[in-house]
């Protein structure tokens, strides 16, 4: 059976990566329950600093890549594509913005800057001139930043067995004019799931506080982010779009005006 899963990058210490698996039955984006006891767990993060550790980030996403293999294994499916909420990589030299950026930009949706390589060189040594201070890790230059290489070895790591979409679910709640309030907040969550279920069609019914719970490892909202990024790699060309430049440097969105 064919499984379409979406990651949304994350990376606190002993935080398990969000992860949620889809496929599509009748017509209805139905999710797999990821989180049920006795099915494979996650890898957990290991905090900010460590996320400048390319060694240890590398060993993360091939912890990422068994993981997988293992829902295969477990729910007797197999992944045909994913998608992974963080940038794919660095912002080329000389230029302000990616391209994917700038077409974000171009609608309001707003968003960090994806770092180049030569300027996370520059953000590595004011991480370590911070810490050589004494600096706290909570208070680390750039942190909102630091994430990124994250997604950059996930996506470097995951290409190599799966096509990988880049996906940005804060943009398709834009799209579906569902982004007025965060989703961290209760009405927030709750319009952004009415949303997307008006096209995948789950959940059906009454909004549940969280009904991503046995679905997504984490909160709710690292569910839904989890579950619009498994939706937007469930789509076929003409159902999704692509704002930028693709391969390596665009988001993918729901075509509203396609059948999906």
């Amino acid at each position: 059976m064919d499984a379409f899963l979406g990651i949304d990058v994350a990376f606190a210490k002993r935080k398990r990566l969000p992860v949620a698996a889809v496929r599509w039955d009748a017509g209805v984006l139905m999710p797999w329950s990821l989180a049920e006891h006795n099915a494979p767990a996650p890898p957990r993060g290991c905090g900010n600093v460590a996320a400048l550790d390319d060694t240890l980030l590398a060993g993360f996403a091939d912890d990422v890549v068994t993981y997988l293999r293992e829902l295969e294994h477990h729910f007797g499916f197999r992944i045909q594509r994913i998608g992974i909420d963080a940038p794919s990589d660095p912002r080329p030299e000389g230029v302000a913005r990616r391209k994917a950026e700038v077409a974000l930009d171009g609608r309001r949706i707003s968003c960090f800057t994806t770092p180049s390589v030569s300027q996370f060189k520059m953000i590595r040594r004011k991480v370590n001139e911070h810490l050589a201070a004494g600096g706290a890790e909570a208070r680390l230059p750039h942190a909102n930043q630091l994430w990124m290489l994250v997604g950059f070895a996930l996506f470097n790591r995951l290409r190599r067995s799966w096509e990988c979409l880049e996906v940005f679910p804060q943009a398709t709640a834009s799209l579906l004019g569902a982004s007025a309030v965060h989703k961290t907040e209760p009405r927030g969550l709750a319009a952004q799931i009415s949303a997307a279920s008006r096209h995948t069609r789950w959940p059906a019914g009454e909004f549940q506080r969280n009904p991503f719970r046995g679905y997504v490892w984490g909160p709710a909202h690292d569910g839904l982010d989890a579950y619009m990024a498994a939706w937007m790699a469930a789509l076929e060309p003409p159902g999704r779009k692509a704002l930028g430049a693709p391969p390596n440097d665009a988001i993918w969105v729901p075509n509203l005006g396609a059948s999906t």
